[in-house]
């Protein structure tokens, strides 16, 4: 997110200086999901809540948090992906809420600061995961959340520049749950073309993770024929 803050120059001529700012993206829209919260997370004893999940915070080095609207008027903010569910008859998974929280998001946030976006290729399509317990469970993409470095007058801290950064895929469980795993745990599902590999033989594929750059080169090629703004007739000339 940038803002811009134009300042008067202090020069005689006048004229206007323009100042960028990156804000840190702490929180994000997300698209409204009509669900429940458990009530056992908003201290309302058992049963659920009926309500929006409408935002997502990302913390570095914590689980990922979701704001919700609930249907009696509160706001209830940062809980995480095992607060929710889509179903009154979800699957528990387990009673330990940390053991649940793992099976449901496998990694925590990576950055400060997240973008969320709906991959309109990947919308709808149907997905298996691969959890934390060993077992696959199937659902539908919603969206993608994904993180980035922020500003670069801070420390990076985090791993959300690296090669080998994870996504978080918002994935609506068929089990009445939602997760949010990375596309490595994910095995899609497409009519068109995909013929999904089998859970048993999960193919060793590589991670590509050497940070390449397009200008790790001298002058020359700017000084060619090749830059469309040379005068080319002229150096014949010469």
């Amino acid at each position: 997110m940038f803002f811009v803050v134009v300042l008067k120059a202090l020069a005689p001529c006048g004229g206007f200086l323009f100042v960028y700012l990156d804000m840190a993206q702490l929180n994000a829209n997300t698209p409204y999901i009509q669900c429940y919260v458990r009530n056992s997370w908003i201290g309302l004893g058992d049963g659920v809540t009926d309500g929006y999940i409408f935002g997502v915070k990302s913390m570095l080095n914590r689980p990922m948090h979701f704001h919700f609207q609930s249907s009696f008027g509160a706001v209830f903010w940062m809980l995480p992906i095992a607060a929710f569910c889509h179903d009154e008859n979800f699957d528990r998974i387990s009673e330990n809420e940390e053991e649940r929280l793992r099976i449901l998001q496998t990694w925590d946030c990576q950055s400060n600061n997240i973008a969320v976006t709906t991959f309109a290729f990947l919308q709808n399509k149907r997905v298996d995961v691969h959890c934390r317990d060993g077992k696959w469970r199937s659902g539908k993409y919603l969206f993608t959340i994904d993180d980035y470095e922020g500003d670069l007058n801070e420390l990076n801290v985090g791993y959300s520049n690296d090669q080998d950064s994870k996504c978080y895929q918002f994935i609506v469980l068929d089990d009445g749950n939602f997760c949010i795993p990375p596309n490595n745990l994910c095995r899609w599902h497409n009519p068109d073309f995909i013929v999904p590999y089998a859970k048993d033989s999960v193919p060793k594929i590589k991670i590509f993770n050497e940070q390449l750059t397009s200008e790790d080169i001298d002058r020359s090629y700017g000084n060619s024929a090749y830059f469309f703004y040379n005068d080319i007739e002229k150096e014949k000339e010469v």
